[in-house]
């Protein structure tokens, strides 16, 4: 959330669905990061899968209201996909993954990582977990084919 210009507080629209910040400037997600969230979310494939998020995010207060408020469809929003929360805190993406596995006591290969900075995934890549590079978001098909490698890894 830290890409964000205008900050709290955040409306969303009763009739449009839409989120704005305090400057009116619009907060969406990419249409293939809703559909995938969507998908971990809703399909039986991924019941009894974890699903978190990790974040050098500095304003969680406006994460957290962001994610509340952003809706993946049939009436779940951001936050309620990621069944197993995450993490923001400051230090390295690695960092946060040790937080994870810790705390969930899953092993680093069984996990898959998308992220849009080179730096992050270069880094978790050494952990063993799969890493996809999205540099301009996630696009349709960049989550298949990140599951796709992850499934050949194994």
């Amino acid at each position: 959330m830290y890409l964000l210009n205008g900050g709290a507080p955040f409306t969303k629209d009763k009739k449009t669905g839409r989120v704005r910040d305090r400057t009116g400037e619009e907060v969406t997600l990419y249409p293939a990061a809703r559909e995938a969230l969507h998908e971990l979310a809703t399909s039986k494939e991924w019941q009894g899968s974890l699903v978190c998020y990790a974040s050098r995010c500095h304003e969680t207060d406006w994460a957290h209201t962001c994610m509340d408020l952003l809706d993946v469809g049939d009436g779940l929003n951001v936050a309620s996909c990621f069944n197993a929360g995450g993490v923001f805190q400051s230090g390295s993406k690695q960092g946060h993954f040790q937080v994870l596995a810790s705390q969930h006591g899953v092993d680093f290969e069984d996990m898959i990582f998308f992220d849009n900075e080179r730096w992050n995934i270069t880094e978790v890549a050494k952990m063993g977990v799969t890493c996809v590079y999205t540099p301009n978001g996630l696009k349709k098909g960049q989550f298949e084919k990140g599951l796709q490698d992850h499934a050949s890894r194994k």
